[in-house]
């Protein structure tokens, strides 16, 4: 592979990367699906960096557990709050009827995935 190409790759992996941050702090915006993205595009621009981003605690948190199909107790309630907030203000501000009923399918198909997907148990730490 041409190295101008393995750069674009870089590039455009940490750009999904400072979205996939910034989706940590905002509630609306999402930070797994570009965090995938920022896998995707590190896999094919630096084995060096990839290699840093698949073992960094973001990586392990976050999309480890959700390729793993399993999520915990905490992360399967704020998924459901935080897409539910896009949907209930989406569904305010749209005036259509069809639109509105594929929110609601949209919301209950994601609800019953939540239930599919496995529930690992939380980490605790006991400190003496």
């Amino acid at each position: 592979m041409k190295p101008i190409y393995r750069w674009c790759y870089m590039l455009i992996g940490t750009l999904f990367l400072i979205l996939g941050m910034i989706g940590l702090f905002l509630p609306l915006v999402p930070s797994t699906p570009f965090l995938l993205l920022t896998s995707y595009f590190y896999t094919r621009g630096s084995k060096r960096i990839n290699k840093w981003f698949r073992s960094s605690k973001l990586y392990q948190e976050y999309i480890l557990s959700f390729k793993k199909g399993e999520l915990t107790k905490k992360q399967k309630v704020q998924i459901l709050i935080f897409c539910y907030i896009g949907i209930a203000i989406s569904a305010y501000f749209i005036d259509n009827g069809y639109i509105r009923l594929m929110l609601l399918i949209t919301a209950v198909v994601q609800a019953i995935s939540m239930l599919l997907i496995k529930t690992k148990e939380d980490k605790v730490i006991i400190k003496d």
